[in-house]
């Protein structure tokens, strides 16, 4: 499905009880199907494996405008959500269907400093897709305006495994130097390590 504009609004979940991924499943396809029956892009549902509570998750979807609600998740209750709009990643929303580790990388920047970062990110991607011993791929670079002077980016990144994480860590040099002068222009950064479920 091709939205005009999306908004991606990403919501954080809590369940009534610890939940694995493996179960579910089911809540996630139904939660999908809602979504589509609105008009939404389920771009995806996330477990958590570091860094989230065991019994929350991550709910990601796109639609046009911002006059909709994320429909609700089997025995869960949104804990909070933000609406972020995409940037160079991704062109247009597609649900996410491939296995491995999503690794969720909050930012907060200066407003002043978001085309920067932007483009140090883009640039850092060509050679830090390609690296070698790890697979990886930035799959969204989300920003949303977080109050005055600060602006918040989300970069979703995936990898095939947490070793490939941990691999990617020492990225080809041109990626390695846009990464460090990106870093210089964040005040601080949080990743949470999650699967699809």
């Amino acid at each position: 499905m091709s939205l005009n504009a999306p908004v991606y609004r990403v919501a954080r979940v809590r369940f009534d009880r610890p939940r694995a991924a493996e179960g579910l499943r089911g809540p996630a396809e139904d939660w999908a199907a809602a979504c589509r029956d609105a008009g939404l892009v389920p771009w995806g549902a996330f477990a958590g494996l570091l860094g989230l509570r065991t019994d929350e998750a991550f709910l990601v979807a796109a639609g046009a405008g911002e006059e909709w609600q994320l429909p609700a998740f089997d025995r869960a209750e949104v804990v909070d959500q933000a609406d972020f709009a995409p940037t160079v990643r991704p062109v247009e929303p597609i649900p996410q269907h491939t296995p491995g580790v999503y690794v969720f990388r909050t930012f907060d920047i200066r407003p002043a400093d978001f085309e920067e970062f932007v483009r140090l990110s883009a640039e850092a991607w060509e050679s830090f897709e390609s690296g070698p011993g790890y697979r990886a791929e930035p799959r969204a670079l989300l920003r949303r305006d977080a109050g005055p002077g600060v602006v918040t980016m989300l970069l979703i990144t995936w990898y095939d495994s947490l070793q490939s994480w941990e691999r990617s860590r020492t990225p080809p040099p041109a990626a390695r130097e846009n990464f460090q002068r990106r870093a210089a222009l964040t005040r601080w950064a949080l990743p949470i390590a999650a699967r699809l479920i």
